[in-house]
């Protein structure tokens, strides 16, 4: 229960709008962005309990609060009407990167500067349309070391110098993106229900979060690290998800669009793995596995043809738009989602800025002692969106989520137990799902964005010397470990990674022309 004022001396001064004189530089700066935060703070207070108090209470005060009061009656596994669990992570973007804008979630991007490395500069948030790769700029720092960095003791000051020594980022870490520019996910969020509290699992990289979200665990590795290679054709060997679940006799499926990440755990994870195109069919055939994930190509993660559609920097996000609604859109019209749950998030938060401090839960490797090696601190939150019959109506929850959040549903419905100690004590996604109210099956307009890609950095994208980032997936290849498990990768191409090739093959060609 939120306290009396009298009884909340300690917080009063917290408050975002307690401060007057620091409230009207806000709205000199941006009078829109300030009056809808304005709005969200009192309207999140309501939830809480506490009318009058926006001005007054913290945000995060009031978010939890109003989380807390939004928890409803859950049902027993047995009577829970999910039977289907998709899982599709795309790559490196903030929440407020992507949903700054937002104003019913706790969001912010513009009013927001951010020191140089030497301190003697404030650079502010910036609008990053029409550029939708970043060709001329890095690719911001988002590893073990740079986000820590970032995070600053929760001051959340690092991002535009990135790193200690400043070479990780730069204003591209400090840009964001509109409703308006994003074609797909803004609407299914519109929808469905939005997360404003995903944390990604870790503040590291691609790998150490892909592996959360499917064991809930990363081996303790800070970075993206390969099995010792003695180990390479058996893999990492902790358990997933999808282990449990085949042990328990559940059907399971990883459909991959070109590199894939199962890879790294050897044969056993070769074999869950189906072409992304399997996906389509078995969506369409009603025949999807009871448990699966989904993922984007990252081939050409920013050069070569330009195909890549995971929204790594330094594609083009719109191609990635496009592949999350080719996925959506198979879903929603298959006979599965009746009784089935599609979740979008990121496995991280790619190095761009955002304004609420990252948590710590409990974990095996946890140190709080030290965060240098402490595992229990999550990463930024990241973009995240659950579209479900059970999940319409357009409703931002603010509870708080990592990638095991979706685990702990799944393993709740099924019986499957736990992996380990953060998995148990993760947050159950689907108590943000409304059970008791008939569901509406009828499927949403959403728009399907055809697939658009701008002249890759490396082919003169880019007004300065390109710096074309491959994605550090490309290295199961090129390292010979997938020659070595006996796996061929297939050639990227608009037949394999989207539902109608033509329509994308022509949008492409037209992008080309501009």
């Amino acid at each position: 229960m939120i306290r009396r004022p009298e009884d909340h001396s300690d917080h009063l001064a917290q408050g975002e709008l307690a401060d007057e004189e620091q409230a009207e530089r806000l709205e000199s700066v941006d009078r829109e962005g300030h009056l809808r935060r304005r709005d969200f703070l009192t309207r999140t207070a309501t939830l809480a309990g506490a009318a009058g108090m926006a001005g007054l209470l913290p945000a995060e005060t009031l978010v939890a609060e109003a989380a807390k009061r939004a928890r409803k009656p859950f049902p027993k596994p047995r009577d829970l009407p999910i039977d289907t669990f998709v899982v599709l992570m795309m790559e490196n973007r903030s929440f407020d990167h992507y949903f700054g804008w937002h104003p019913r979630a706790d969001s912010r991007n513009t009013g927001l500067t951010y020191p140089s490395l030497d301190g003697t500069q404030q650079i502010p948030t910036r609008h990053l349309t029409p550029d939708f790769q970043g060709c001329d700029f890095r690719d911001p720092d988002h590893g073990w070391k740079g986000g820590r960095h970032q995070f600053n003791g929760g001051k959340m000051d690092g991002f535009y110098s990135g790193n200690e020594d400043g070479t990780g980022s730069d204003e591209f870490a400090l840009g964001y993106y509109l409703k308006e520019d994003l074609g797909f996910l803004p609407s299914a969020a519109d929808a469905f229900t939005l997360y404003d509290r995903y944390f990604c699992s870790i503040m590291a990289s691609t790998y150490p979060n892909r592996h959360y979200q499917l064991g809930a665990q990363n081996g303790g590795q800070k970075s993206n690290l390969f099995p010792p290679q003695t180990e390479q054709t058996t893999g990492f060997q902790w358990e997933t998800i999808l282990d449990r679940a085949q042990a328990r006799g559940l059907s399971v499926a990883y459909y991959v669009s070109d590199l894939p990440f199962p890879a790294l755990y050897g044969q056993r994870g070769l074999a869950w793995v189906r072409p992304v195109t399997q996906f389509y069919e078995d969506a369409a055939a009603g025949t999807l596995p009871q448990v699966c994930f989904v993922d984007p190509p990252f081939r050409d993660g920013g050069g070569g043809d330009g195909l890549s559609a995971d929204e790594h920097p330094h594609g083009d996000i719109r191609l990635g738009q496009a592949f999350m609604s080719d996925v959506a859109h198979a879903f929603i019209a298959s006979p599965q989602y009746a009784r089935g749950a599609l979740f979008i998030d990121y496995d991280e938060w790619g190095g761009f800025f955002d304004h609420v401090v990252p948590r710590h839960v409990p974990d095996d490797l946890e140190n709080r002692a030290d965060l240098a090696e402490d595992w229990s601190l999550t990463g930024f939150r990241v973009p995240a969106v659950a579209v479900s019959p059970y999940a319409r109506g357009g409703r931002v929850s603010y509870m708080t989520c990592t990638h095991e959040s979706i685990l702990k549903l799944i393993s709740y419905r099924y019986g499957l137990g736990y992996l380990n100690k953060r998995h148990r004590y993760a947050s159950n996604v689907g108590r943000s799902f409304k059970f008791k109210r008939r569901p509406n099956l009828e499927p949403p307009a959403l728009p399907d964005p055809a697939a658009i890609a701008a002249t890759p950095c490396s082919a003169g994208g880019s007004a300065r010397p390109a710096r074309p980032k491959q994605h550090d997936l490309v290295e199961l290849e090129t390292s010979g470990l997938l020659d070595r498990l006996g796996y061929e990768v297939q050639a990227p191409s608009f037949e394999r990674l989207f539902r109608y090739p033509d329509r994308v093959r022509k949008a492409f060609a037209d992008g080309r022309r501009q």
